[in-house]
C-alpha cells in the first residue's frame, strides 16, 4: 500500500473492515530432514547435517542482506521507519540466528583415544586423520605427556588450512608439581641418612628415585639443571633460574600454515624435545613439559560436524601427571577408544583391564560402558611372527591354512626347478654366444688370407638361429619365474592374512569374554537395558603401518592388499557411529530452531498482504485478543510439568537407599586395612608397605600415587578405593535411572505437549473468531508455523531431562563429596557422603521444575514473536505515511530478496543431496573376511574341497604368502612396526 493511499484511511480503536479475500493458505511444509527417521544411522545423520549446513548458510546470507540495508542504516532508527520495516523484529531474528550459528560452532563431541606408551595410539590417530606426520610419534616422552585435541578446521583464510593453539601450564600447576618434587626429595634424603641397609629401605630408596625421575627429567629439560644443583634449591629458586619459563606459564600461542609440514615445523618445539627460543630475548630450551594442551585444527573428514579426537596420555601410565590429564578428560568424553597393541593384548589380562576399576566404574555411572560408546582398537596387527603363528594348535587344525602351506611348498619346488632351468638356459645361451664369437673370429682370420673374396660361414648362421631360440627360452623361463614369485608373494600374503585373522579372533574372544563379565551386573538389572548392555564391546583390529602404503600407492605389506585390511576405515566408521547420538540431538535442536526462524522471516516477507491490510488498532488487538491465550498456554504447560516432575522424582536412584550403607561400612574397613599392604588387591600378600610409600600417599591426600620398585609398579588410589565402595553400591540404579529411565520420560512428555499445543491453537483461533474474525484468515495462514515452536519446546524438555543426569556432577565431584569426609570412619563417614551425594542430586531434581517453568515462558515468548511479525504485516501501522515512500519501497525490495532466498532454502531442504546419495556400504569399510587375490577379486575356498589349480603357476583360489626365492625361507617371520 502506498503512502498516499494510507492517508485516506482512518485508524480506529476497534474492529474495521475485513479484506475482500483472504491470502492463500501456505500450508505445512515437509522437509527431507524431518521425515527420515526410518533410515539407518549414517544416512539419517547425513541428511540432517546437510540440512543444518544449508540452513546456516542461508541464515548467514540473509543476515548480510539485512545488515547491509535496514539494520545498517542509522537514519532508520526513527520510530516511523523502524515500524514500517519491522526493524525490531528483524534485529531479534538476526540476533537469534547469530546465537544459533555460534552454538553450532561451539558444538563438540569428544572421542578420547588412550592407551599405554608404545601402543601405536598416535600412529593410529594419524591414520584416522589422514596425515601421517601430523602428531609426533618419534618422541615417546613428549608425545604421551601432552593432551592433544584435533578438531575440524573451518577457517578458509589463505595460509590457515592448518591451525594450532598451544596452551601452557599455569604457574599454580607447575608450582604444585615442584613443591611435591622437593617434598619427595626431602623424604628420600631422610631415608638415605637413616642408612639401615635393610632390604626394605633399599627397595624404598629405589622406589623414591624412580618417582623423582620424571620431575628430574622435566627440570633438566626446561631449566638445564642437574640433581646436585637442584638439591639446595626451593621452588621459587628454581623458577627464578629461568625467567623465560615464568613468561610462558599461563600463555597461549597460535600458529597456522597452508600445509601440514608448515604447521608441524612451527609446533614441533612444543610437541617433542626440540630445543628452541620461546621468547624474544630468552634462552633456548625444550618447552614440551610446560605444555598443558595442544589444539590442532585440520580439514579431515572424520572430524566433520563437531567430532573432536583427543589424544590422551596413557590411562595406565606410571607418571602421575600424564595419567591425571587423561582422568580430567574422562567425564567430557562421548566415546572412549582404548588402543592396545596386538602382541601386548595377547599377554595382558585384556585391553579392557587397561583402565582401572575406578575408570571403569566411571564409565558405568555415565552410561558409556557399552559397544556404542566404548571400543578396543587392537593395534599393530601387522606385527606377527608367522612361524610361531603356524605352530599353534588352531593353525595345525585349519584345513584351509594347511592346504595353502602345501601349495606354497609345491610352488617353492616349482620355483627351485624353474630357477635351475633358467640358470641352465642362461648358461647354454652363454655357450652359444661364445661359439658365435669364436666363429666370427675364424671368419675374420680367413678373410685376411683370402683378400677380396667373400665367403659365408654356414656355422655362424646356425649359431645365430640357436641364439634366437635360446634367448626366447631364457625370457620365457624368466617370465615363469616372475609369475611364480608373484604367486608366492600373493600366497604369502594370504597366509599372513589368515594368521592375523586367527590372532584377531583369539584376542576379540578374550576381550569379549572379559567385557561380558564386567558388564553383566548392569545388563541384568533390567530387561530394557539388555539391548544396549548385551555383553559385547566393539573391537577393531588396526594397523597404521599397513594403511599408508595402500593410500599412497606403494608396496603393500604382506597380508594387507588394500586399506580395508588395515582396519582404519572400520575404526573410522565406529567413531562416526559412536558420535551419532550426540550429533543428531544437536542437529535436531538446531534444525527445529532454524525452521522456526525460516517460518518467522517468511511471515515477515509476505508482501501480498500489503494490498489487504487491516485498519485496526494494533494495540487493541494485542491487548484484547492474545493475552488470555498466552496465559492459558503457560498454565497448561506448567500443570503438566508438575506431573513430569513427580515422574522424574520417582526415578531418583538415591531415594530410600540408606539401608545399603551397612554394606559400605564393612567395605570401608577392608579398604582401610588394605592400605597397610604392598598389594591391596591380593589378600594373600603379607608384605607391608614401606613408611616412605605410606607417607607419599598421605602427602597426596590419598589420590593416585604410583610406587616404582625393582619388582615392578604398584598403583595406590586410596580415595578412589574408598569412594568406589559407595559408588559400586549404587552404580546399577544410578545408571538405569539417570541414563535410561529419566530420558525415557521424553516420549510421554512430547505426547502431552502435542495435546496441550493443539488445545492452545484451538483456543487461539476461537479467541480471534469471537473478538475480531477479520483477522482469522491471516491467522490460519501462519498456524502451521506455530508448530515449529512446539518442536522447540519438546527439544528443551528432552534437554532438561538429560541435564538431570549431566548436571549431577562429574565422578570427580561425586568422589570429592566422599573425600571430604575421609578422615571420619565407618557409618558416620558413609552417611555423610551419601547425604551429600543425595543433596547434590536433589538440587538437580529441584532445578528441573524451574527449567520447565522457563520452557513455558519460552513457548509464550516464541509465539509472541511470530504474532508480532504477523501483525506487523497485516495491520496498517499506527502512523502517518507521509514521506514514507522510501521505507515502503525498501521493505518491498527486501521482501522480494528474502522471498527469493527462502524459495531456494525451501527447495534445498525438500530435495536433499545427502538423501539421494546411497549410504556407504558396510562392505566397503569393514575388515574383510576373505583375502583379495587380484584387483576386485576375492579368494574363496570351500574348506571341504581339495586344492585346485588355475592356469600356469597358480594352484589355489584361496590365500597367499610372499617369498624371495625358492631356496630361501619366506621373509615374513616377523613384521615389526615401530609405532
Amino acid at each position: 500500500m502506498s503512502a498516499s493511499e494510507s492517508d485516506d484511511k482512518s485508524v480506529g480503536d476497534g474492529p474495521a473492515t475485513a479484506p475482500a479475500t483472504a491470502p492463500q493458505d501456505q500450508g505445512s511444509t515437509s522437509f527431507v530432514w524431518d521425515s527420515c527417521d526410518d533410515f539407518d544411522d549414517q544416512k539419517r545423520i547425513a541428511i540432517k547435517e546437510d540440512a543444518l549446513a544449508i540452513g546456516i548458510e542461508k541464515c548467514e546470507q540473509l543476515i548480510k542482506r539485512f545488515e547491509a540495508s535496514v539494520l545498517g542504516t542509522d537514519g532508520l532508527h526513527a520510530p516511523t521507519g523502524s515500524s514500517i520495516l519491522g526493524r525490531e523484529a528483524l534485529e531479534k531474528w538476526v540476533g537469534g540466528c547469530k546465537d544459533l550459528i555460534q552454538r553450532h560452532k561451539d558444538f563438540k563431541v569428544l572421542v578420547g583415544v588412550a592407551g599405554p606408551t608404545g601402543s601405536g595410539k598416535t600412529s593410529t590417530l594419524n591414520a584416522l586423520l589422514g596425515f601421517s606426520e601430523l602428531l609426533p610419534t618419534s618422541n615417546q616422552e613428549a608425545a604421551t605427556a601432552v593432551a592433544c585435541k584435533v578438531a575440524y578446521n573451518d577457517d578458509e583464510r589463505p595460509g590457515h588450512r592448518f591451525r594450532a593453539i598451544v596452551t601452557f601450564r599455569t604457574k599454580t600447576n607447575l608450582t604444585k608439581q615442584l613443591d611435591q618434587f622437593f617434598e619427595d626429595m626431602r623424604g628420600r634424603d631422610e631415608l638415605r641418612k637413616a642408612g639401615t641397609g635393610s632390604v626394605e629401605d633399599y627397595e624404598a630408596l629405589r622406589n623414591a628415585n624412580a618417582n623423582l625421575k620424571p620431575s628430574f627429567e622435566m627440570i633438566r629439560t626446561v631449566f638445564g639443571l642437574g640433581e646436585k644443583e637442584v638439591a639446595s634449591m626451593t621452588t621459587k629458586d628454581l623458577l627464578r633460574s629461568n625467567e623465560d619459563v615464568g613468561r610462558l606459564l599461563g600463555k597461549t600461542k597460535r600458529y597456522h600454515g597452508s600445509n601440514v609440514d608448515q604447521l608441524s615445523e612451527k609446533i614441533k618445539p612444543y610437541m617433542d624435545s626440540t630445543v628452541a627460543q620461546h621468547t624474544k630475548s630468552g634462552s633456548e630450551f625444550a618447552a614440551w613439559p610446560l605444555i598443558d594442551e595442544v589444539e590442532l585444527f585440520v580439514k579431515s573428514e572424520i572430524l566433520r560436524n563437531g567430532v573432536v579426537l583427543v589424544d590422551l596420555p596413557g590411562l595406565a601410565d606410571s607418571v602421575e601427571s600424564r595419567a591425571a590429564i587423561a582422568e580430567n578428560y574422562f567425564s567430557k568424553l562421548a566415546a572412549t577408544l582404548i588402543v592396545s597393541p596386538a602382541r601386548r593384548a595377547a599377554d595382558d589380562s585384556t585391553s579392557v583391564k587397561l583402565m582401572s576399576d575406578h575408570q571403569e566404574l566411571r564409565l558405568k555411572m555415565d552410561g558409556k560402558f557399552h559397544k556404542r560408546s566404548y571400543c578396543v582398537a587392537v593395534s599393530q596387527i601387522d606385527q606377527i611372527d608367522r612361524r610361531s603363528a603356524l605352530r599353534t594348535r588352531d593353525a595345525k587344525s585349519n584345513l584351509k591354512l594347511q592346504r595353502l602351506l602345501a601349495e606354497e611348498e609345491t610352488l617353492k619346488l616349482k620355483k627351485k626347478e624353474k630357477a635351475q632351468e633358467h640358470k641352465d638356459a642362461k648358461k647354454e645361451l652363454g655357450n652359444i654366444n661364445a661359439e658365435l664369437r669364436a666363429t666370427g673370429t675364424k671368419a675374420k682370420q680367413a678373410g685376411k688370407n683370402l683378400q677380396g673374396v667373400t665367403k659365408k660361414n654356414p656355422n655362424a648362421a646356425k649359431y645365430r638361429q640357436r641364439k634366437v631360440k635360446q634367448t626366447a627360452a631364457v625370457a620365457r623361463l624368466k617370465d615363469e619365474l616372475d609369475d611364480l614369485d608373484d604367486n608366492l608373494k600373493t600366497l604369502g600374503g594370504h597366509l599372513i592374512f589368515l594368521c592375523v585373522q586367527a590372532r584377531n579372533k583369539f584376542l576379540e574372544d578374550r576381550i569379549q569374554h572379559d567385557f561380558k563379565q564386567r558388564q553383566a551386573h548392569i545388563a541384568s538389572s533390567s530387561d530394557g537395558l539388555k539391548t544396549t548392555y548385551d555383553g559385547s564391546v566393539s573391537v577393531c583390529p588396526v594397523s597404521a603401518k599397513a594403511f599408508w602404503p595402500c593410500v599412497q600407492d606403494e608396496d603393500r605389506l604382506p597380508g594387507f592388499p588394500d586399506e580395508r585390511y588395515s582396519g582404519i576405515p572400520n575404526l573410522a566408521h565406529w567413531i562416526r557411529t559412536a558420535t551419532v547420538s550426540e550429533r543428531e540431538s544437536h542437529a535436531n535442536t538446531l534444525l527445529h530452531d532454524l525452521n522456526n526462524y525460516f517460518n518467522m522471516i517468511r511471515t515477515w516477507s509476505r508482501k501480498e498482504w500489503a494490498q489487504s491490510r487491516l485498519q485496526v488498532s494494533r494495540r487493541w488487538v494485542e491487548e484484547t485478543i492474545f493475552p488470555s491465550t498466552y496465559t492459558a498456554l503457560e498454565e497448561s504447560l506448567d500443570k503438566w510439568w508438575k506431573t513430569l516432575k513427580k515422574k522424574a522424582a520417582t526415578c531418583n536412584p538415591l531415594r530410600d537407599r540408606t539401608d545399603s550403607l551397612h554394606n559400605c561400612v564393612e567395605g570401608c574397613r577392608e579398604v582401610v586395612h588394605s592400605w597397610s599392604y604392598k598389594s591391596a588387591e591380593d589378600d594373600t600378600e603379607a608384605a607391608k608397605i614401606h613408611w616412605l610409600t605410606y607417607q607419599a600417599n598421605i602427602q597426596r591426600h590419598g589420590f593416585k600415587f604410583v610406587s616404582k620398585a625393582s619388582h615392578g609398579c604398584a598403583e595406590y588410589s586410596w580415595m578412589e578405593d574408598l569412594s568406589d565402595v559407595l559408588l559400586k553400591t549404587i552404580v546399577v540404579d544410578w545408571n538405569k535411572a539417570l541414563n535410561h529411565d529419566i530420558p525415557e520420560l521424553a516420549p510421554e512428555a512430547c505426547k502431552a505437549i502435542d495435546t496441550r499445543w493443539g488445545d492452545f491453537l484451538k483456543r487461539l483461533r476461537i479467541s480471534v473468531q469471537s473478538t475480531y474474525p477479520e483477522l482469522l484468515p491471516f491467522l490460519d495462514d501462519i498456524m502451521p508455523s506455530l508448530d515449529t515452536v512446539k518442536q522447540q519446546v519438546k527439544d528443551k524438555v528432552r534437554q532438561a531431562l538429560k541435564e538431570i543426569s549431566n548436571g549431577s556432577g562429574s565422578l570427580k565431584q561425586r568422589q570429592d563429596m566422599i573425600t571430604e569426609f575421609a578422615q571420619n570412619s565407618g557409618q558416620k563417614m558413609f552417611n555423610a557422603a551419601f547425604q551429600n551425594m543425595r543433596k547434590q542430586l536433589n538440587l538437580n531434581f529441584e532445578k528441573f521444575p524451574r527449567t520447565l517453568e522457563g520452557i513455558s515462558k519460552f513457548a509464550v515468548e516464541a509465539v509472541k514473536d511470530h504474532i508480532d511479525v504477523f501483525l506487523n504485516n497485516v495491520i496498517e501501522p499506527d502512523i502517518k505515511m507521509e514521506n514514507m515512500e522510501g521505507e515502503v519501497e525498501e521493505k518491498l525490495e527486501l521482501q522480494r530478496d528474502v522471498s527469493s532466498a527462502l524459495l531456494q532454502w525451501d527447495l534445498e531442504w525438500k530435495v536433499s543431496e545427502a538423501g539421494r546419495n546411497p549410504a556407504e556400504s558396510i562392505e566397503t569399510i569393514a575388515l574383510p573376511g576373505e583375502y583379495l587375490y587380484e584387483e576386485g577379486e576375492v579368494m574363496e575356498t570351500d574348506e571341504d574341497e581339495s586344492v585346485s589349480s588355475e592356469g600356469e603357476g597358480s594352484e589355489d583360489e584361496d590365500e597367499d604368502e610372499d617369498e624371495d626365492d625358492g631356496d630361501s625361507e619366506t621373509e615374513d617371520s616377523s613384521y615389526i612396526d615401530d609405532h
